[in-house]
């Protein structure tokens, strides 16, 4: 009796650890990376990329070395 009732109390304090831990690694995230909380939503993420892609400079079509080759 005296064992299982350690085991129940042992496993609580890890549980409520294990809670308290991952809690304060999103907290310490959102503090050292300013880009978190734009990063972290997949319809933010479409935005951004479709904004860069539409503001990026165009690549060209066939490279200036291979012109006028053969």
């Amino acid at each position: 009796m005296k064992l299982a009732k350690i085991t129940i109390i042992i496993s609580l304090f890890l549980v409520f650890l294990f809670l308290c831990n991952a809690n304060c690694d999103v907290q310490c995230a959102e503090n050292e990376n300013q880009c978190f909380k734009c990063h972290t939503s997949a319809r933010n993420l479409i935005k951004i990329t479709r904004e860069i892609a539409e503001t990026g400079p165009s690549k060209p079509a066939i490279s200036s070395e291979t012109s006028g080759e053969g």
